[in-house]
């Protein structure tokens, strides 16, 4: 069967669930009644590499736990999960040729595609490569659980690129035996996306399957795309003292257009319009990539555990830009990763300690072809070579309670990283090499227990981030090797917090001070507008403040309000003869509001909105141009009904709720004032969405 005529049979399939929905709802609706859980409710955390409470963790720490709305958002980015989370800035979410483009605290806010300077962990297995770049194709935020985000440096515990941590665990197995769950949603623009979540549990045995398809026209032209995401995840109970977690990934996207940037006044004349070079040149991608992991995890004895984490992943990439010379890129990817490490949980001074031991070790090997894009027909080959990045990262941390009131945590890590380029297109030269980046991070904190409920906290941290071999090998002086000129940037965190829970209204507040060295800096090209290469800044600074308040739920009604103030400026910089000293990082707001407001009705009706203000933005170096300010909103509402086994739910949402003009993307430092990225205006979309436990 081929996988439209699937997927036209799963829509079938969801048509015929929800009649048989509507049939028996007379019988029961006044008997519905949604069951509520409280996002940001935090109990434990596993983003510092064991279970601990948020509240012995001297960082800016925000978990997010799956609410009942978010089975009723479109299905699209992972911002859909993690909206109001201070500190951290989304963009792009309407050009999966770019990818969703993520920022902490400004770390990863340049970056021109993928994520960079923050690492990812699914279900505790690493999504960031050795060289420290991090796909979010293998990430359906439809089948996320739980996100932490850890809002600040961590490269003690994580090493390269390690700005800021996201660590997602995916929906595990529902505790009855079988249980099924379609999703249909659909939206203007022809955005359609149908899921299937089937699961359940038996003794020591737990399984969860999840398929999607996703395809969209796009509201700008040249933007349509589509991809389908599989994922199997199995959990074994092997012992009283271990456990085993097997989870394969599978993500293919045959269509992936790219519009491309536009000038402020090509916005002005037409927003919808793609950029006339990405059209010429059929800019785009296609994507198919796997990859698994295990997780064994044995408690020794009390308060002694080991845990073995390995993966392997595979991916075939192949991508048009908007030139001629090198334009059409195709590269084929390995990566393994092995992390072992232990955890001891023992008394220190007769005082509660935990110490914790481990290795990280990751290889990358890209086999990876340049040719020239001829409008989109591929010509001769420009560039044909073998990379391979390994690392090692060696890394220890220790939590100590060395006084009723008072947490100390130490940690510290090595990080060996070796690159190796062997070139096999030589008819320009042997550009052949090697580069080895070696790098030791540490960090140091103090959590204060004012009371039971809360917490302030100090927290001093160094972080580095490597450049990805894509970063090296765009080298603006030639065709291939590494560029000599760009070396890895370094930065100092100081940040001081607080945070508590009264009456049920939750808060935390955070301070902090970054310095950084050599600032990894994309720039383009006039002569290849749309490819990026990257430099070093010489010393910058960055400022901020973020806090966030949450409500307890009061007769169905609870909010929660963030804001975000970034003071980020170079203090060393200089770029063609001209200091930049004292210019503003572009790429990052200064003043950033986010609301949601929530509310559920005892008979099953529930809504949201969602509004966020974003401040104007710089968009180059030298402070020349602007990217306007904008407010966004999102108005959300449906139905929800259950009886037994059964639950059906319908529902409608509003997006970009105040009709904005605005830009949902802005490219860095763009050649030919190129910076902007349209996003589309007030538009609709809905769903059903059903839960059957089958027995």
């Amino acid at each position: 069967m081929g996988y439209f005529s699937r997927a036209r049979y799963l829509l079938d399939f969801q048509a015929a669930l929800l009649v048989l929905l509507l049939l028996t709802n007379a019988s029961w609706a006044q008997k519905a009644k949604i069951t509520q859980s409280v996002i940001l409710n935090p109990i434990s955390i596993t983003a510092t590499r064991s279970e601990r409470s948020p509240a012995l963790i001297p960082n800016s720490i925000t978990q997010i736990k799956r609410d009942p709305q978010q089975d009723f958002q479109p299905g699209a980015t992972l911002d859909e999960f993690a909206r109001a989370t201070p500190g951290v800035f989304f963009q792009n979410q309407f050009n999966s040729t770019q990818d969703l483009r993520i920022a902490i605290r400004g770390f990863g806010a340049r970056s021109p595609f993928g994520v960079r300077g923050i690492q990812m962990r699914v279900d505790g297995i690493s999504q960031t490569l050795p060289d420290g770049q991090t796909q979010l194709d293998s990430i359906d935020p439809s089948l996320i659980e739980r996100m932490d985000i850890v809002r600040g440096p961590s490269a003690a515990l994580y090493g390269n690129a390690s700005g800021g941590l996201i660590d997602i665990t995916t929906r595990e197995a529902p505790p009855e035996k079988f249980v099924i769950m379609p999703r249909q949603v659909l939206g203007q623009y022809g955005y359609l996306k149908s899921e299937l979540f089937m699961g359940g549990r038996s003794e020591n045995f737990g399984y969860s399957l999840f398929g999607s398809h996703l395809q969209q026209d796009g509201w700008r032209d040249h933007s349509a795309m589509q991809n389908i995401f599989s994922q199997a995840k199995l959990n074994f109970q092997t012992s009283s003292n271990s456990d085993l977690m097997l989870v394969f990934r599978e993500f293919y996207s045959p269509l992936s257009k790219d519009p491309g940037a536009l000038t402020s006044s090509e916005v002005r004349d037409n927003p919808r319009q793609a950029s006339s070079r990405n059209v010429q040149y059929n800019a785009g991608e296609e994507i198919r990539q796997e990859d698994m992991g295990a997780r064994f995890r044995h408690r020794l004895s009390a308060g002694k555990e080991f845990t073995v984490t390995a993966h392997m992943l595979h991916r075939d990439f192949q991508s048009r830009q908007p030139f001629f010379d090198g334009g059409q890129v195709q590269f084929d990817r390995l990566v393994g990763g092995l992390m072992m490490q232990f955890v001891n949980d023992h008394e220190l001074f007769n005082r509660p300690n935990r110490f914790l031991i481990g290795v990280d070790y990751g290889i990358q090997n890209d086999d990876r072809q340049r040719f020239n894009n001829n409008f989109g027909v591929r010509d001769t080959l420009n560039l044909s070579q073998i990379e391979r990045v390994q690392s090692v990262g060696p890394f220890v941390r220790n939590e100590w309670n060395i006084a009723d009131k008072l947490d100390l945590v130490l940690g510290g890590r090595w990080d060996w990283l070796h690159y190796q380029v062997k070139d096999r297109f030589k008819s320009d030269g042997n550009e052949s090499g090697s580069r080895t980046v070696s790098q030791g991070s540490g960090s140091a904190g103090l959590v204060y227990h004012l009371t039971d409920q809360q917490q302030l906290y100090a927290h001093i941290a160094s972080v580095f981030e490597a450049p990805t071999t894509t970063e090296l090998l765009n080298n603006p002086a030639g065709r291939g090797g590494f560029n000599p000129n760009l070396n890895a940037q370094t930065s100092l965190s100081n940040e001081l917090g607080f945070r508590g829970n009264t009456a049920g209204f939750q808060y935390d507040t955070a301070v902090f001070f970054i310095r950084t060295w050599d600032e990894v800096t994309p720039f383009e090209l006039t002569s290849s507008p749309g490819r990026a290469f990257f430099r070093n800044a010489g010393q910058s600074r960055r400022i901020g403040v973020e806090a966030r308040l949450a409500t307890p739920e009061w007769k169905g009604l609870r909010g929660e309000i963030s804001y975000t103030f970034s003071d980020f400026a170079f203090e060393k910089y200089i770029v063609n003869d001209m200091s930049l000293k004292g210019n503003v990082f572009p790429g990052i707001p200064t003043h950033r509001w986010e609301g949601l407001l929530r509310y559920s009705h005892p008979f099953g009706f529930f809504g949201q909105l969602h509004v966020h203000r974003v401040g104007e933005f710089y968009v180059n170096d030298i402070n020349t141009a602007t990217n306007p300010a904008y407010s966004l909103g999102q108005l959300l509402f449906g139905w929800e009904l259950r009886r037994n086994w059964i639950e059906g739910s319908v529902f409608l949402g509003i997006n970009n709720l105040f009709d904005a003009q605005y830009n949902a993307n802005t490219r860095v430092n763009a050649a030919l004032g190129r910076y902007y990225e349209p996003g589309p205006p007030l538009n609709l979309f809905g769903g059903i969405r059903m839960r059957i436990v089958v027995f």
